[in-house]
């Protein structure tokens, strides 16, 4: 099975997808990419359960600075082999999503695909208290449209739906908006860390 870059320096090229991944649909990736061309279209990008790369690779050729993280040994050969032949450049990491969590920092925009078996409200709940997302950040879960996640205080939410997949989008506030009134971007005392 191969699937192609929408857009970016690749664009149009063909990723080979290994057997074990479930990539996500075109008509998914291009409204989640069109959504952060519109929001949030630079910065840094993790992408949690790289499997095919559709997404995580996307953003590298759109210009993010990306790291994916994958557990199966065949599909992290497909992302490094794909990232080679497609000039991408991306931290591509072996390991347990979870388990990484701590050690990997703070991202402007995270992407959670995991298998749809997964609890993935616990999942993600776990992320959103995790400090993975950075301050003015967005999370973006992918799941089946019958799960529904719950909001999350200091995140603003929406949901997306396309056929049988949902988007679940979390943006957390920005520094500017949790501060003290009276102070903001241009204070000179603004608070510098809210993690």
């Amino acid at each position: 099975m191969s699937l192609r870059i929408l857009g970016g320096h690749a664009k149009g090229r063909a990723l080979q997808v290994p057997d074990s991944a479930r990539p996500s649909g075109a008509r998914v990736r291009k409204s989640l990419f069109d959504l952060l061309a519109a929001r949030a279209p630079s910065g840094t990008f993790l992408d949690l359960h790289g499997g095919s790369g559709a997404i995580g690779l996307e953003a590298a050729s759109r210009g993010y600075a990306v790291t994916l993280v994958e557990k199966d040994a065949r599909a992290v050969r497909a992302l490094e082999t794909n990232a080679r032949a497609l000039d991408l450049r991306a931290r591509i990491l072996r390991g347990d999503a979870e388990a990484l969590l701590p050690r990997l920092g703070q991202f402007d925009v995270v992407f959670s695909d995991p298998p749809y078996e997964a609890n993935i409200p616990a999942l993600t709940q776990k992320l959103l208290g995790s400090g993975v997302v950075g301050p003015g950040g967005l999370l973006i879960c992918q799941h089946p449209d019958r799960t529904q996640l719950p909001p999350h205080e200091g995140y603003s939410h929406e949901v997306r739906e396309y056929g049988s997949n949902s988007l679940t989008l979390y943006w957390r506030a920005a520094p500017e908006a949790l501060s003290p009134e009276g102070t903001g971007p241009e204070s000179p005392n603004p608070t510098a860390d809210l993690s």
